[in-house]
Formats: C-alpha cells, structure tokens, sequence
C-alpha cells in the first residue's frame, strides 16, 4: 500500500536558525580564509552566499534573505574603480561596499557591476551575481564543471579575492559585526562544551 509522500512545512523560526547558521558559516569561512590562508573555503562562501542572497528553483527566488526579509537593502557598491588597461579592464580596490550610502534593494545589489575586463577583445562586465553563481555552481561551491565559458573562467580565476568581499559587505549591511572575523573567535569552535 502506497500512500502519497507528506510534506513538512518549515516554521518561521526554523528558517531564521538556519538563516543564522548561515550567517555563522559565512563569517567562520571569510576568517578560514583571510587569516589562516585555507582558500579552499572560498566554495563554502560561494554556496552560503548563493542559498542567503540569488538561489533559484525552477526559476522562483528561494533565497534564504528574502524569507527572513521581504525587502532586503544592503549598502551599495563603491564608484571607484581602478583602471587596469586602456581596453577598459576594471575593478575595486579596497572595500567593496559604502557604508556612507543609502541600502539599495536587493535584486539592484546583486546586478552592481564590481569587474570589468577584456578578454579576447570582448569586454565583460561582472555583477555580484555572477560571482557568486558560477562560483557556486561551476568552481566548487556545489557544482565543478569540466569546461567554463569566458564569465565563468574569469570569475574562477579571481573569485579568490572577491568572495569574501562580497560576504562581508552582506554582513555588514545587515548590521553584523564585522569583528567577529577575528582570531579569537576561531578558536571558540574547538573548545570543549559543557554538559547542562
């Protein structure tokens, strides 16, 4: 005797835990990486930032941010970018994200332009998005991919330096502390817990 399967549905505290562990992932992953140099845990920033801010199934939004705020706004990208070549090359040094400006939403966040460049005499423009799509779903986030089209390439070979940029401008533009991405606080994840 089948009977049909039984579906479960989510509380909405259910959602906000796993919006945190999200959130704890995210931040533990940005220290793995700036501080002890384990790039490998830039895939866990990949995947983490693609399921909180652009996952997708069949087409509909599923992302983690928008059943925890219906309007999300994070603070937008800064204007300056540094120039590499006369072909029109670009990308931002130093922070990624103004704090001094006013949130913008999120789908607007996600389509920010952060790098420019030529390759091949074609010129590509790369959004927040990008970044973390194809590193989450071709360069190791959830997904390796044998053969990668120009974005995709380009976005593998810089992802290392981006990622963790994108991370901690989510952070900070939902009022995390950034100071929590400290030595210190690696260290808690190895101590003993105690018993109640």
């Amino acid at each position: 005797m089948n009977r049909p399967e039984v579906t479960f549905s989510r509380s909405n505290r259910g959602i906000k835990t796993k919006f945190d562990e999200a959130m704890k992932i995210l931040q533990f992953s940005i220290l793995l990486v700036e501080f002890y140099q384990k790039k490998e845990f830039n895939n866990v920033i990949a995947l983490q930032l693609r399921m909180l801010l652009c996952d997708t199934h069949q087409g509909k939004d599923i992302s983690l941010l928008r059943k925890i705020q219906m309007n999300p706004k994070l603070y937008p990208v800064v204007k300056s970018f540094v120039t590499l070549d006369s072909k029109g090359s670009a990308f931002i040094a130093g922070d990624l994200f103004d704090s001094s400006q006013e949130s913008i939403p999120l789908r607007q966040w996600l389509n920010q332009i952060i790098y420019r460049i030529n390759l091949g005499g074609k010129l590509h423009r790369l959004t927040i998005q990008d970044f973390i799509k194809f590193s989450a779903n071709k360069s190791g986030g959830a997904h390796v991919d044998k053969t990668l089209f120009e974005k995709a390439f380009i976005v593998d070979v810089h992802a290392e330096t981006v990622l963790s940029r994108i991370a901690k401008g989510l952070i900070l533009s939902l009022g995390r502390d950034l100071d929590m991405i400290n030595e210190e606080n690696l260290k808690s994840l190895f101590e003993p817990v105690a018993n109640p």
